[in-house]
């Protein structure tokens, strides 16, 4: 009885304090630290150390039964594969590269995208990872706001005075949460649906004040999706369509995409570079990592070009790969995603009608929007976007939630 007493006081509390680390990832993910002061201790703690320290922490608990009873590790399809690219990124550093600061990342990354999916895997917390999600965008944009007073006044200026990332990580961010709140706030109801608008409006301001063209674009493509996917799909599609036109209207892209022709032809010269790179070693590529490819980027530009460019990244998800990690890490990473997209893609086709088969679309549509941008903004080259990444990933791969509408059920009930 003692034994069992312990197994369940270790059950309440552990995953407790995961909820609460994993808030700190967030945290510190939007502000980059956290000082922390006791006396004449004064200690600062970086997102990318609790990133590690979390999903770290959680395997070393796995090795105790009692632990492993409060939080256990939930399987998915998509874990070998996973595993494997991540195994190969490591061997690409080892075997062609010198910097594993971004093999850590990921494999950090990783870890709180395989934790979040068992810590939010009990149907009773499910729901809190849209939470910590919407949160997480909230206070990006609060931060933002706060920072720069004429963030507001929809301009192209405002994009280079975001301090809390790229605005192009920041757009793909957005981008690719917004189809999950716009699904959450079709589906839910009462105080849910609420909440799920306010991160819906957050996510769209947040997109457009980063003036970024592959967001708008993912974000676009996620909205279409999860229109197609109503019931009442012309209704959904004229919604969309209005949504669509009244953010090309605030951004007048007219006013400003001509100053960007001269980074659009860059980017094919990236991306050929990049393949000179990966075609000398096909296998394992150079090293995974923006510090690998940064290494060797700008002599071999300026060899091509008569110019030198400073790179960490190749504008092409598919290419970046090749050059970092060849095609043994190619083929993973694209073996992972085609699990991850053909499970979400069945639970579309399965899910019935109403709440259920909306969330599925959402989830669906998060991936599409994640996938496009991805051809021309390679998220696994950003840091600070890692986490909420697999988080969202952790997201998609959770069953989908059917919650009963409670003003129906009181409604029978009289």
């Amino acid at each position: 009885m003692e034994a069992r007493g312990h197994t369940t006081a270790w059950a309440a509390i552990i995953p407790g304090v995961f909820l609460a680390g994993l808030a700190l990832v967030l945290a510190t993910t939007v502000f980059g630290e956290i000082a922390l002061a006791a006396g004449t201790l004064h200690l600062r703690v970086t997102y990318k150390t609790l990133a590690r320290l979390v999903p770290l922490a959680w395997l070393a608990l796995l090795a105790l039964p009692r632990a492993r009873a409060g939080l256990p590790y939930r399987p998915a399809s998509a874990d070998l594969p996973l595993a494997l690219f991540a195994g190969v990124a490591a061997l690409s550093v080892l075997c062609g590269g010198g910097h594993w600061g971004d093999v850590r990342t990921l494999a950090a990354a990783i870890g709180i995208g395989v934790l979040a999916r068992s810590l939010f895997g009990d149907p009773a917390r499910q729901r809190l990872l849209l939470h910590y999600l919407g949160w997480t965008v909230v206070l990006i944009v609060a931060r933002e706001r706060a920072t720069y007073a004429d963030l507001v006044r929809a301009h192209e200026l405002a994009r280079y005075g975001l301090v809390t990332a790229n605005p192009n990580v920041l757009g793909f961010l957005f981008a690719m949460v917004t189809p999950l709140f716009l699904a959450e706030t079709i589906a839910a109801r009462g105080p849910r649906r609420i909440a799920a608008a306010g991160y819906l409006l957050a996510s769209l301001g947040g997109t457009l004040v980063t003036f970024s063209r592959t967001a708008v674009f993912g974000l676009a493509l996620g909205t279409l999706i999860v229109a197609l996917c109503c019931e009442r799909r012309r209704q959904a599609l004229l919604a969309s369509g209005l949504l669509l036109a009244a953010i090309l209207a605030a951004q007048r892209p007219d006013l400003w995409t001509h100053t960007r022709h001269a980074g659009d032809i860059d980017r094919l010269r990236i991306m050929h570079t990049s393949l000179t790179l990966a075609m000398e070693r096909p296998v394992l590529g150079i090293g995974f990592g923006i510090n690998n490819l940064e290494e060797r980027f700008p002599a071999r530009y300026e060899e091509l070009y008569g110019t030198r460019l400073f790179r960490f990244h190749s504008a092409n998800v598919i290419v970046d790969l090749l050059v970092g990690t060849g095609l043994v890490g190619t083929g993973l990473a694209l073996w992972w995603a085609g699990r991850v997209g053909a499970g979400t893609w069945r639970r579309v086709r399965a899910a019935p009608s109403g709440a259920v088969r909306v969330r599925a679309a959402g989830n669906l549509a998060a991936l599409a929007a994640i996938a496009a941008m991805s051809l021309a903004e390679p998220p696994l080259s950003h840091g600070k976007l890692l986490p909420v990444l697999f988080l969202v990933l952790a997201y998609v791969e959770l069953p989908v939630r059917d919650e009963p509408d409670r003003d129906a059920i009181r409604g029978a009930g009289a």
